[in-house]
């Protein structure tokens, strides 16, 4: 090839290259003016994960909690006709180093995309499969489906369950329930800088923006929980 072939082919392929970058970008994003606050907000991408060595969503990031014979992982499940997130656990309800055995898919979002959060509405297509349950004595929760902000400082949990709307709040940790049927597809919004104002919490510049599912030792048995899309506004 000469070399004037070698200048017309290589304009060409970096175009190519950058096409096939734009393509991508708006079939994981949509076509938007400005990057959205959570990437692959549908979980249509999926990875390994090395660690836990099962999938995972592409731009997310796993962690279980886990005694020696509790379970948990995630996947891409196909729940009613809707491609989704699936996060499993299996609580054993054995005596051992955790209380908890849970699965958290996280996202860390910076100055920019934190401060989308606060300023809109979060969006979230749900499946909740359990109910929200609470020990009697000293009122902490039981099991867990929902999300959680977490600012290194304050926990919020939002809790999805068929019961009645509650808000309570064990120090730095304020649980929101949001009344939700069970096994069914359910789409809510959710303002974050009103439950942050609420508390009386000061915005922070940067959080971790984690979807959960849990069950403590005293809540032994299976539990799954799925959520489609997530998206601020």
């Amino acid at each position: 090839m000469t070399k004037r072939l070698r200048r017309v082919f290589a304009p060409a392929s970096i175009l190519s290259c950058v096409c096939l970058v734009f393509v991508f970008f708006t079939q994981l994003y949509g076509v938007t003016s400005e990057t959205p606050a959570i990437m692959n907000p549908r979980f249509k991408y999926w990875t390994n994960d090395l660690v836990w060595r099962f999938k995972k969503p592409y731009l997310w990031e796993v962690s279980l909690l886990a005694g020696p014979n509790d379970k948990g992982f995630t996947r891409q499940d196909d729940v009613d006709g809707r491609n989704c997130l699936g996060m499993h656990i299996s609580q054993d309800g054995e005596i051992d180093q955790y209380l908890w055995a849970t699965v958290h898919v996280r996202q860390n979002l910076g100055v920019r995309a934190t401060r989308q959060l606060f300023d809109g509405t979060l969006e979230i297509w749900v499946y909740p499969t359990f109910l929200h349950e609470r020990y009697p004595d000293s009122g902490h929760p039981k099991n867990v489906f929902g999300l959680e902000i977490n600012d290194g400082t304050n926990i919020l949990w939002i809790i999805f369950s068929k019961q009645s709307s509650e808000v309570y709040q064990i120090k730095g940790h304020r649980i929101v329930i949001i009344d939700t049927p069970l096994n069914t597809w359910s789409y809510r919004r959710m303002q974050m800088g009103k439950y942050y104002l609420d508390a009386g919490w000061k915005l922070p510049s940067e959080v971790a923006l984690i979807l959960l599912i849990g069950a403590t030792r005293d809540a032994q048995g299976e539990y799954a929980g799925f959520v489609q899309e997530l998206k601020v506004t």
